[in-house]
């Protein structure tokens, strides 16, 4: 072999090496992939959510309508201040039960009882204005006779005076004094007989002067009677407006008293709604309660209830809607005079099957879950239902025995596997 030849052995040598190597290795490597492989099982539901369901039976249901009633009082009084007063103690908080006659709020009386000190000061001052204008008149009926008497006088000695000038025995001065004496006691006379016929006039109006006074002081004494509030009657604060401290005007309102057994609950509905109710005075109801720590935003399962009862329908309502009033039991202390309340009211029962609301999506479709995969179904809503504070929609569609999703899930759809967390309960309402 020349030395050319032997130069390219090496090279040619090491690829073929390297070569064999690389396949060998290869091939042990797919075995042991293969080999692993198939050792492992996969879990077709290891990704899948966790879901509760349901198994629900056909059966009479009654739905439930729902309205927004508001409680309401029929004997309803709002406390008002009897005068101009600061408010000195407040005895009540709201919701309070009182019985009649119990002190409700105390007023500062100082102001009232100046106002009464004046009027009363007035009043003196009008009777003693009154009794000196008796004395005039008295006076003055004993000085008429005087009077005339004086114009009499005066008359006569005109008269001589005129003879004897006639005769040329007096001067026209003389005569002219007699005259103008005359005139004057006319003159008095008529001021005095108008000041007798005036008295009944004057007096007149200081006897009206006196009824406004006598009027406003015995509003004045009502008021200092009346600046500690005390109840009417028995019953609950609903509402109290005022604080300590504060300045309050005549006739400003300062809290409400409610009796609580006349309580009732008013509601509009549509008349179309209960045409199916063969008789209205039947209706029964459940309202809604919110928890104590329940946020507007709760769902209706975060509610209490209460069961109500339909007393009457307003006869005059509008042809195409009723007021109806409810009554509420008498122990309902937790109701809020004047807050809006909603009332489910049952109607004719129906055929259908009731499911939890989570479990229906746009009021149109539920879903199945069958072989560990969800199966939407159409249904149709025929009402809804409030249960043990628990909202339930009632439907129509093929879910005989068939297990529906309960588990609300953000992006259900077609197909999507599931895995049940335990053994679906079959749905029973009462």
């Amino acid at each position: 072999m020349s030395i050319r030849g032997r130069r390219w052995l090496f090279p040619l040598l090491v690829l073929v090496l390297g070569g064999a190597l690389g396949s060998w290795l290869m091939s042990n490597k797919v075995s042991s992939v293969a080999k692993a492989e198939a050792s492992v099982t996969v879990d077709p539901l290891l990704d899948a959510p966790t879901v509760a369901a349901v198994t629900p039976r056909a059966q009479a249901h009654a739905p439930q309508m729902q309205l927004y009633s508001q409680l309401q009082s029929r004997q309803q009084v709002s406390v008002t201040s009897p005068a101009n007063a600061d408010v000195l103690a407040v005895r009540v908080q709201e919701g309070d039960s009182v019985l009649a006659g119990a002190v409700l709020i105390e007023l500062d009386t100082r102001a009232l009882a100046r106002q009464v000190n004046q009027l009363a000061a007035r009043r003196q001052d009008l009777n003693a204005r009154r009794g000196l204008e008796a004395q005039q008149f008295d006076s003055n009926e004993e000085a008429l006779t005087i009077e005339r008497n004086l114009v009499t006088i005066a008359r006569r000695s005109v008269e001589r005076l005129t003879d004897l000038k006639a005769r040329n025995l007096t001067s026209a001065a003389d005569m002219e004094a007699a005259e103008r004496t005359y005139q004057n006691q006319l003159l008095a006379l008529q001021n005095r007989e108008l000041a007798i016929d005036r008295f009944r006039l004057v007096d007149q109006q200081y006897q009206a002067q006196g009824v406004d006074l006598d009027s406003q002081l015995d509003q004045a004494n009502q008021a200092l009677s009346e600046a500690t509030i005390t109840a009417p009657f028995a019953g609950r604060v609903s509402r109290v407006q005022v604080q300590v401290g504060a300045q309050v005007q005549s006739g400003a309102a300062l809290l409400t008293l409610v009796d609580p057994d006349q309580q009732q609950l008013v509601a509009w509905a549509a008349a179309s709604s209960l045409a199916g109710v063969d008789l209205l005075s039947g209706l029964l109801g459940t309202l809604a309660l919110a928890s104590p720590n329940a946020s507007p935003n709760d769902s209706p399962n975060d509610t209490q209830t209460l069961g109500v009862a339909l007393s009457y329908v307003d006869p005059a309502s509008d042809g195409g809607s009723l007021r109806l009033f409810f009554a509420t039991d008498p122990g309902a202390n937790n109701l809020v005079l004047n807050r809006y309340y909603r009332l489910w009211v049952d109607l004719p029962q129906v055929e259908a099957f009731a499911v939890p609301q989570t479990a229906v999506y746009s009021d149109q479709y539920v879903y199945r879950v069958e072989n560990d995969a969800l199966v939407r179904v159409p249904v149709q809503m025929v009402g809804d239902r409030l249960q043990d504070g628990q909202l339930w929609r009632l439907v129509t569609g093929d879910l005989a025995g068939a297990t529906v999703l309960s588990t609300r899930l953000q992006e259900a759809a077609q197909g999507l596997a599931v895995r049940v967390a335990s053994t679906p309960n079959s749905l029973v309402l009462r």
